[in-house]
């Protein structure tokens, strides 16, 4: 179903169920007060617990449409980013690609002395291909005393 149309639905059934809540709220009030209720809403008072339900129905209702909605928004902007991210890794060198390939594997975060100990990296290599990677904005380098964490940015973060 097209987002449009479900939106139309939600704003529906949200709207029934406001309503619903207004016409039940402003019937017990005037029940309560003791004021006589107008003759179209007689029905309301005297059948609020079938109206109670209903209610609870759109209510439901009104939360399954919003969550729809919502997911199938989520699920599209995954897409988007996933394919943003296999653009990305093809433009990295083979070199950038092993280190975040290594990120990944170690739940997005190493140091930089792992990378140097990569094969044909040196600790100089390392700092220039890591420096090169946080320019890019792939990942991000936090320093705890002379120790250098590496962490890959959240979107690269299930790239395997």
């Amino acid at each position: 179903m097209d987002v449009r149309k479900k939106l139309v639905i939600g704003i529906l059934v949200i709207s029934i169920f406001i309503f619903l809540v207004t016409v039940l709220v402003f019937v017990y009030a005037l029940s309560s007060t003791g004021e006589s209720v107008p003759s179209i809403f007689e029905p309301f008072l005297m059948y609020h617990l079938h109206f109670m339900v209903i209610m609870g129905v759109f209510g439901v209702l009104s939360g399954l449409v919003v969550y729809s909605i919502l997911n199938s928004t989520l699920e599209k902007q995954k897409k988007v980013v996933q394919t943003n991210i296999s653009i990305i890794m093809k433009f990295l060198s083979p070199q950038d690609r092993e280190i975040v390939h290594l990120l990944t594997e170690k739940d997005g975060m190493t140091t930089q002395s792992e990378i140097a100990k990569l094969p044909g990296m040196s600790r100089l290599k390392a700092h220039r291909v890591v420096k090169k990677l946080e320019d890019s904005g792939i990942i991000h380098i936090e320093k705890y005393g002379k120790i250098n964490m590496i962490r890959i940015v959240d979107e690269l973060r299930d790239v395997k």
